[in-house]
């Protein structure tokens, strides 16, 4: 067993006779495929294989090999196809082994996924910049689930299509790690261009929003998760709203920039902290921290108003006093 066999078993999986137990069967319109499935799979056995070839016109020509050639007429043929035929119950007895044995070992699962996905798959591009990826089948197989589960690409099976339906750019990243794609040459060079056109990471649902949160074990700005999820300050922050209406997280407004963070603490600045400075050193009245700071009564009034929303100080009779926190870090 090799990379190319197990490309060929997932060929032959998408696009295979596999009912007949007295030959092995492979059918497909692009020649580079065919002459594949012949040189890995068909000259491992004896016998004279044939190539029966449908076309319009009748006039398609294809020669391969030992291979006896026979031309037919279909009116219903966009372009040629091609049938690659080895008559043999012993050859379809151990070519049945070895696609067990390729389905049994995950070490083959992405070879196995893009030799089906060259017979049965498609790349598509559609408005709205939708990027779909589709496997064509009428109903879930079994092994397909399994060698998408095992790959991590998560995927829909839609009815009405009779596809496995694949989206997302970090799918089309495992499709591109893998190059699941690259074995039939049109479906190829369709993938890398439509791939190449992502302009940032896009997540699954509530992943992004997971991940944000996870991250917020530190005060982070907006533009910070931006940079490290590769995604819009925009974007960012429609996903940190959603999770501040929730109350997992909160944020702080320290000199013009937003700190998020979901830690039991409270950020100020360090204007504000030599305000706390002052009020420990007995300062109560509004025009003293003015003075002091060398700032007009109404800034000094804003900053000790801003502390007070935060819960830091309070302001009595007998002036400004600070509130000690017990069960949050002033940080």
């Amino acid at each position: 067993m090799d990379s190319k066999l197990a490309e060929c078993v997932g060929l032959w999986l998408a696009e295979g006779d596999n009912k007949t137990k007295s030959e092995i069967t492979f059918t497909n319109n692009c020649p580079d495929l065919i002459k594949l499935f012949y040189y890995s799979v068909i000259l491992k056995y004896k016998g004279r294989p044939r190539i029966y070839t449908y076309s319009p016109s009748r006039l398609a020509k294809f020669e391969l090999g030992n291979c006896k050639i026979k031309q037919y007429r279909d009116i219903r043929a966009n372009k040629p196809y091609h049938i690659l035929r080895l008559a043999s119950v012993s050859a379809t007895h151990d070519w049945r082994n070895i696609v067990v044995s390729a389905l049994s070992n995950s070490k083959f699962y992405p070879h196995i996924l893009r030799g089906f996905f060259a017979g049965e798959g498609s790349v598509k591009f559609g408005s709205h910049n939708n990027r779909t990826l589709l496997v064509a089948q009428k109903q879930p197989k079994a092994f397909i689930n399994k060698i998408l589960h095992n790959l991590g690409i998560s995927h829909t099976f839609a009815a009405n299509r009779r596809s496995y339906v694949i989206t997302g750019k970090w799918n089309w990243d495992i499709f591109a790690k893998y190059r699941l794609a690259d074995l039939h040459p049109i479906k190829k060079e369709k993938f890398w261009k439509i791939y190449g056109e992502f302009k940032e990471e896009h997540y699954p649902a509530l992943q992004l929003k997971n991940q944000v949160f996870e991250k917020l074990k530190k005060p982070l700005t907006t533009y910070e998760l931006a940079e490290i999820f590769n995604r819009s300050q925009a974007r960012i922050c429609d996903v940190l709203m959603e999770l501040k209406k929730e109350g997992k997280i909160k944020n702080f407004n320290v000199r013009s920039k937003s700190y998020w963070t979901k830690q039991n603490l409270i950020l100020i600045s360090k204007v504000k902290a030599e305000y706390l400075k002052l009020l420990s050193k007995g300062l109560t009245k509004t025009s003293e921290f003015a003075n002091k700071l060398n700032v007009d009564w109404k800034s000094s009034n804003r900053r000790l108003k801003e502390l007070e929303k935060l819960g830091l100080v309070k302001f009595n009779t007998s002036g400004w006093q600070a509130i000690a926190k017990t069960n949050v870090r002033v940080i």
